[in-house]
């Protein structure tokens, strides 16, 4: 038996439920999104921080290279500052403030550009190693008193890893070079 002043609520319940799943499935497809999103800008700054670090990596071959032999055999093709060498062996802080692109080293260069890795390498100071085993055995210690003390070179390297759409890293190191 059907009463005539109930017609239509099954319908208004249905659509009240169906407008319920609908913004249930929105908010999901929202979240998706985002994620999608989030997980490519992860990948983004993983690429860029692998080729920074690369680049790094290569800077420290580099750098004994030119203070070793002061030339760039084997990497000739990759520094782009001629004056490097002298640079890295010369005895006062050199931030490059002067060049265009700051770069010493280019890693990676793509055709179009959009792809890029470089380093910029600066000589920061050299330190008296003191305490050698002939000043400890000698019975004297210090900087200056015995014969059998080097001396190390730190180095700072800014590495930098450019990727697709302008995504960028940038990593900061320093080298603690002993001749």
């Amino acid at each position: 038996m059907i009463r005539r002043d109930d017609n239509g609520y099954i319908l208004i319940t249905v659509l009240l439920m169906l407008l319920v799943l609908t913004v249930v499935g929105m908010a999901a497809i929202g979240t998706s999104t985002i994620e999608n999103l989030l997980s490519g800008n992860i990948r983004l700054k993983e690429s860029n921080e692998g080729m920074a670090d690369g680049c790094s990596e290569v800077s420290l071959m580099v750098i004994e290279r030119a203070v070793r032999n002061e030339d760039f055999r084997g990497f000739a093709n990759i520094v782009s500052d001629p004056n490097l060498a002298y640079e890295l062996r010369a005895g006062s802080f050199d931030s490059d403030t002067g060049s265009s692109s700051g770069a010493d080293v280019t890693c990676v260069n793509s055709a179009g550009g959009d792809v890029t890795s470089v380093a910029d390498i600066d000589m920061m100071y050299p330190r008296w190693i003191g305490g050698t085993s002939i000043e400890f055995a000698s019975g004297y210690e210090g900087l200056g008193k015995g014969g059998g003390s080097g001396f190390s070179t730190y180095y700072r390297i800014n590495a930098s890893g450019t990727g697709l759409m302008s995504s960028r890293t940038s990593i900061g190191s320093v080298y603690r070079y002993i001749p």
